[in-house]
C-alpha cells in the first residue's frame, strides 16, 4: 500500500503527467484487494475514480459504456460531448471515445482510471478478446492508470508494484476471520498455505464448514494434493501459481459435492460461462431451452425452482467458491432476482476443467443453449441493461463453439446446436465482435436453409441480419446485394405490406444513407413509414418499435436535409412512441431528447445570430447617418453625396 501511495499520491509537477502503476503478482495473490482497498483510502484524493474490467476486450469497452453515464453532464456540455452520450451508452467505441474527451479536458487532471484484471496477452493471436491495454489510455497526459494483471511484462507502461505473499500475523487474521474461530497449532498449516490469500480464505471457510481442526485440514490437505499430481495434464501446477490455491478449491469443491451434487454440477456448469455473473434468471433459461432438446436433470430442476438455486449458490458461498453480489443488474422493471453470483477469474480457470468426457460436451452444449435463449429482444423494456449483463457468457460461448469444445465423435456442431441459438448469438455479437457475429449468422443460415429452404422466413431474417452486419462493418455493395435477396424473398413469402417485408425496406434505406444516395433512402423510409401504419394499423403504429426505429431514421434524413422543422415533428413522435413502449430511461429516448436538445440549440444560435446581425446593421446605419450629418457642407465627401443624389443641400 506504502508503495502505491508512494507512486499515485503526489504533489506538484509530477501530476502534470499521466501516471501509470502496475500491480501485478500471481493469481490470488490480493491484487483486486489492494486496489480496492487504496481508493476506498483515498477516495478524496482524486476528482473521480472508475472501476473498469479488464478481463476483456468487451468488458473494458462495457465499463467505459457504464463509466460515460457516470460524468458530470455539466462538463460534458462544456466539452460539447454531452448530446453524444446515449449513443456512447448502447455503443463502446464510442463510449471509449467520450471518456477520453472528459478525461482529456485540462481542467480535469485529477482522475485515476483502476482496469481490473488485464490478464490476457495481446500477443495471443488466437485469443479474441486479448488487447493492448496502452491502446485505451487517455491522449491527454495528465491523470492516474492502476493496472492489476497476472502479466508483469506490462510494467513496461508504468512503474511496477508486485504483490507477493502476505506475512504471517495477515495470514493468521485471513484464515481465522473466515474459519469463524481462533485455529490452534496453525503454524504449519499457515506455512502449508504459504501466505496466499485466496488459499487462506478457501482454508477457513472449509473448516468453518466441516468443524475440523488443523492437523485434520493438514492430512486432507496431503491426500488431495497428491490425486492432484495424478491428474497434472487437467491440472498444470503452473496454470494457478501454487500449490496451496489448487488443493484448497480441490477440497472445498469436495466436501460442496458431497452434500448437494446439484451444487457441483452448477459449478462445472459456471466454467462453460464467463466468471462475471450468474443469476437466477440465467439458470431459469434451462426450462425453455428443455422444450427445444434434453437438458440435464438437476438443470430442469432447479430452472423450475429459485429456491433450489438458491440453495447450491449459498452452499458454493459457505465455501467461499463463489462471492455474492447484491442487487447487481436488477433494475426497475427488469425482472432480475436481488442477488447474484460472481467467481474469481482462476478459479473460474479451474472450474473449466473439472468435467471431463462427455459431461464436458454436454455442458458446453447446455451453456451455449441458457445464453442463446437469454438474448433479449430489442423491443424488450431494459433491452440494453439485459444485454449488457448477457453480453460476456455469449463471447464465451462463442469462443467455445469456435475451439470445438461442443462437438464429440462425428457429430457436427451445426447438427447439434439449433440455428436458432446460433442466430441469437450473432445477434447478440453483432455490436462487439463483428466477425465473430458473422460467423454465428453463416452457421445459422446453413441450418436454416438446410432444414427450412432459402424462402423461409427464419432464413430471410438471418440474411437481413448479415445484411445489418454487412453494413456495419463498410462493406455495403455486399450489404446491398444480400439485402436485395432478402426484400426479394420476403416480398415473394409475404407480401409487398408485411411488417417484416417493411423492416428490410428500412434496412435499405439505411444503407442508401451510408452511400450517400439521399432521395433513394427518403423514398424507402416513406414506403416503410406508410407500410407499417396500414398494416399495423393508425393507432397501433406509434407503440410498434420497428415503425419507431423508422420514424427516427427519417427524421435523421431530414435533419441531414436541412429540413429541421420536419425532423423536430419525426423526432418527437419516436420519442413519443419509445416513451410509452421501453420508458423514458431507455437508451433511445435519451438519444432522441439529444437530437431535438441539439436543434433547439441550432434554432436558439441561429435567431440570437440573426438577432445580432440586424442589431449590428441599425448600429450601423445610424452610424453612418450620424457621420453624414456631421460632415461639413463644403466638404469633398458633402458635395461628392450630393451630386449623387444623397444629399439635396
Amino acid at each position: 500500500m506504502r508503495e502505491l501511495e508512494r507512486l499515485l499520491i503526489r504533489d506538484g509537477p509530477a501530476t502534470r503527467r499521466r501516471n501509470v502503476v502496475v500491480v501485478h503478482g500471481l493469481g490470488g495473490i490480493g491484487k483486486t484487494q489492494l486496489a480496492v482497498e487504496f481508493a476506498r483510502k483515498h477516495q478524496h484524493s482524486f476528482s473521480g475514480i472508475f472501476w473498469l474490467d479488464g478481463s476483456s476486450d468487451t468488458s473494458l469497452k462495457q465499463s467505459f459504456a457504464d463509466m460515460v453515464q457516470r460524468l458530470p453532464r455539466d462538463e460534458l456540455a462544456a466539452a460539447g460531448t454531452e448530446t453524444a452520450v446515449g449513443r456512447a451508452s448502447a455503443d463502446g467505441d464510442a463510449a471509449v471515445h467520450e471518456c477520453w474527451r472528459w478525461l482529456s479536458l485540462s481542467s480535469n487532471r485529477r482522475w485515476l482510471l483502476i482496469v481490473d484484471n488485464v490478464d490476457r496477452d495481446h500477443n495471443d493471436a488466437e485469443d479474441s478478446q486479448a488487447y493492448n491495454v496502452k491502446d485505451y489510455f487517455p491522449h491527454a497526459d495528465h491523470g492516474s492508470v492502476l493496472i492489476t494483471s497476472r502479466l508483469a511484462g506490462l510494467q513496461r507502461h508504468g512503474a511496477g508494484v508486485r504483490v507477493g505473499t502476505v506475512a504471517a500475523e495477515q495470514a493468521r487474521a485471513i484464515l481465522e476471520s473466515n474459519a469463524g474461530r481462533e485455529v490452534k497449532d496453525a503454524d504449519a498449516m499457515l506455512k502449508l498455505l504459504n501466505g496466499l490469500p485466496l488459499a487462506l480464505t478457501q482454508a477457513g471457510s472449509y473448516m468453518r464448514e466441516t468443524n475440523v481442526s488443523a492437523s485434520a485440514y493438514i492430512k486432507h490437505y496431503n491426500a488431495t494434493w497428491k490425486q492432484l499430481m495424478e491428474k497434472q495434464g487437467r491440472f498444470p501446477p503452473e496454470e494457478y501459481g501454487d500449490r496451496s490455491v489448487l488443493t484448497t478449491w480441490t477440497m472445498s469443491y469436495e466436501q460442496a459435492r458431497r452434500q448437494s451434487e446439484e451444487a457441483a454440477c452448477l459449478l462445472k456448469l459456471w466454467g462453460f460461462l464467463d466468471s462475471g455473473e450468474m443469476w437466477y434468471e440465467l439458470v431459469a433459461a434451462g426450462s425453455g431451452l428443455a422444450e427445444e432438446t434434453e437438458v440435464p436433470g438437476w438443470l430442469a430442476k432447479m430452472a423450475g425452482d429459485e429456491l433450489e438455486f438458491g440453495e447450491a449458490a449459498r452452499l458454493l458461498l459457505r465455501y467461499s467458491l463463489v462471492e455474492a453480489v447484491e442487487g447487481s443488474g436488477s433494475g426497475s422493471g427488469s425482472g432480475s432476482s436481488s442477488y447474484c453470483y460472481s467467481m474469481h477469474s482462476v478459479l473460474h480457470r479451474w472450474c473449466g476443467q473439472l468435467a471431463e468426457g462427455e459431461e464436458r460436451h454436454e455442458l458446453c452444449r447446455t451453456a451455449v443453449g441458457l445464453v442463446a435463449c437469454s438474448v433479449p429482444s430489442e423491443s424488450e423494456a431494459d433491452f440494453w441493461e439485459k444485454r449488457k449483463r448477457i453480453l460476456s457468457h455469449g463471447i464465451v460461448v462463442s469462443g467455445w463453439i469456435e475451439k470445438g469444445g461442443i462437438s464429440c465423435e462425428k457429430e457436427s456442431v451445426r447438427k447439434i446446436i439449433k440455428p436458432g441459438h446460433f442466430y441469437s448469438l450473432g445477434y447478440l455479437l453483432a455490436d462487439e465482435n463483428l466477425l465473430q457475429a458473422e460467423k454465428m449468422y453463416k452457421r445459422a443460415l446453413e441450418g436454416f436453409e438446410e432444414a427450412w429452404g432459402p424462402g423461409h422466413i427464419s432464413t430471410l431474417d438471418t440474411v437481413n441480419s448479415m445484411g445489418n452486419l454487412y453494413a456495419k462493418q463498410g462493406r455495403l455493395d455486399e450489404a446491398e446485394a444480400i439485402y436485395k435477396r432478402a426484400l426479394e424473398g420476403k416480398e415473394q413469402t409475404w407480401g409487398p405490406g408485411h411488417t417484416s417485408t417493411l423492416d428490410t425496406v428500412n434496412n435499405i434505406g439505411l444503407l442508401y444513407v451510408k452511400q450517400g444516395r439521399l432521395d433513394e433512402a427518403e423514398a424507402m423510409y416513406t414506403r416503410a413509414l406508410e407500410g407499417y401504419e396500414k398494416a399495423i394499423g393508425p393507432s397501433q403504429v406509434g407503440t410498434y418499435v420497428p415503425a419507431l426505429n423508422s420514424m427516427w431514421n427519417f427524421a435523421s434524413l431530414r435533419e441531414r436535409q436541412g429540413c429541421e422543422d420536419n425532423a423536430r415533428e419525426w423526432y418527437l413522435k419516436a420519442l413519443s412512441g419509445y416513451d410509452k413502449v421501453l420508458g423514458p430511461s431507455h437508451t433511445n429516448c435519451q438519444t432522441m431528447r439529444d437530437r431535438l436538445e441539439t436543434l433547439q440549440l441550432r434554432e436558439d444560435r441561429s435567431k440570437t445570430l440573426t438577432g445580432k446581425v440586424l442589431e449590428e446593421h441599425v448600429q450601423l446605419q445610424s452610424s453612418l447617418n450620424s457621420c453624414l450629418l456631421s460632415r461639413k457642407p463644403d466638404s469633398k465627401r458633402h458635395r461628392l453625396l450630393k451630386k449623387l443624389g444623397l444629399r439635396s443641400k
